[in-house]
């Protein structure tokens, strides 16, 4: 099996938010999710986006009998005009991590992270932002259906719950987001932000209508399309027997004769998700699994700030 390219060095000679294979030597998601934590925060701090990336609180204009204490000086600072900032007790931000724990999300390339591993990753990193913000991140996990439910809680120490979660973890089975988006429907006690990840290696006309319904209840959706970097450059070389993760199919392979159409079948493949995604009014992401998870998450953050993260 082909190595995975090296993922470009920082300008001071460390990896640009660390780089996934020095990852995959990490034992457990806490520490690995700390490490991009570290570096998703710097590079805020570099960002023009600084303080407003991460920021979700609302804000409404003031109005008489409001209290002068909760008036937004920087706010009026910059617009002229009075702003109230909305407190976690009355507008506290709920947020639903959706995870795909079918068995085709334990592929990983030699010596990196797996899909499901590095979903993992991004989640906790996700949390420990919004948490630190004192918002609630609720996770769904789903196999071929519902397999655990932790609804939103905003504590700090509900990252401990995340991450025991996330680290005890086996992939098996089939996928079935409809059920994982459902869940969502059932637990959300209002509107927020939903974040799926999945390699969506199933049939996606069901999923997209869950997805469809919930933005139409007022949810923000962004899909997170995680794919290895096997699947998405096929760098196989030498006669090649491949073994279904969800299926007992068995297939053997001279890798030179398929590549091509292997590659134009996932480009299409990817296309119709982003497309889907598109018509559906949910926010697309594709996940190559080669690039440091805290660089997907910073496009996330510096693309979704408070006047469109917050709803």
């Amino acid at each position: 099996m082909a190595a995975a390219p090296p993922v470009p060095a920082a300008s001071d000679g460390k990896r640009s938010l660390t780089d996934p294979r020095a990852l995959a030597r990490l034992k457990g998601v806490t520490l690995r999710a700390r490490r991009v934590v570290d570096g998703v925060l710097q590079g805020l701090h570099r960002s023009p986006h600084h303080g407003a990336s991460i920021e979700f609180a609302e804000h409404k204009e003031y109005t008489p009998g409001d209290e002068i204490r909760h008036v937004d000086w920087k706010a009026f600072g910059r617009f002229d005009k009075y702003y109230v900032k909305k407190y976690e007790q009355e507008t506290n931000l709920q947020a639903f991590c959706v995870l795909d724990a079918s068995a085709s999300m334990g592929y990983g390339a030699d010596g990196t992270l797996t899909k499901f591993e590095y979903a993992g990753v991004m989640i906790t990193t996700l949390a420990y932002l919004l948490l630190r913000q004192q918002d609630a991140i609720g996770l769904v996990k789903y196999d071929h259906e519902v397999s655990e439910v932790l609804p939103p809680r905003s504590r700090i120490n509900h990252l401990n719950h995340l991450t025991t979660s996330l680290e005890t973890t086996k992939v098996k089975g089939g996928t079935n987001l409809e059920a994982g988006l459902n869940a969502v429907v059932e637990f959300s006690k209002k509107r927020g932000l939903v974040f799926v990840f999945s390699d969506f290696f199933s049939d996606a006309e069901k999923p997209f209508n869950m997805l469809r319904h919930l933005v139409g209840r007022g949810h923000q959706v962004t899909v997170f399309h995680v794919l290895d970097g096997d699947e998405l450059s096929f760098p196989f070389e030498q006669m090649t027997l491949f073994e279904g993760m969800e299926s007992s199919r068995r297939l053997l392979v001279e890798p030179k004769l398929v590549r091509r159409a292997y590659l134009k079948r996932v480009a299409e493949h990817q296309e119709l998700i982003r497309k889907r995604c598109l018509d559906s009014q949910v926010g697309y992401a594709l996940v190559d699994t080669r690039e440091p998870p805290g660089e997907v998450v910073l496009r996330y953050l510096r693309a979704n700030g408070p006047s469109k993260a917050g709803g």
